[in-house]
């Protein structure tokens, strides 16, 4: 396989032409995913660990700064279509990082099983990023 190749499909599902710095992209992930956590107004300890999970392994942040982005999360999660609208602005030319997203939704919705609330969500954002 051309090295080129192969360095494109390892960077499938990686976040890093994205400006992981940026406070905008990392509160609009943020708050999508929280939404989908959240909908059915039950947040467990296994989801909110994924969340951190998935800022500590994408966007290198450390337990202070996942704190902080999960508590602006919940406080910004009533302007969800908001943020989604900016998350779709900021990876629309990356097709790979919103499948990033949507496996991270769905590992943390398969972790604990989820209600419907929380899959029409997910169909929410999956209609509009796909």
């Amino acid at each position: 396989m051309p090295s080129k190749l192969r360095e494109w499909f390892d960077e499938l599902g990686h976040l890093n032409h994205l400006d992981k710095k940026d406070i905008t992209l990392q509160r609009a992930f943020a708050v999508v995913i929280y939404h989908v956590i959240n909908a059915d107004k039950v947040e467990t300890e296994k989801e909110k660990k994924r969340f951190s999970s998935f800022f500590k392994n994408d966007f290198s942040l450390d337990n202070l700064e996942i704190d902080q982005l999960h508590r602006e999360a919940s406080q910004f999660d009533k302007d969800f279509d908001t943020y989604l609208d900016v998350l779709k602005e900021k990876i629309g030319a990356y097709p790979e990082v919103e499948l990033k997203l949507m496996q991270t939704l769905n590992s943390i919705m398969v972790t604990e099983g989820f209600n419907e609330k929380e899959f029409l969500e997910f169909e929410k954002i999956r209609d509009a990023l796909f």
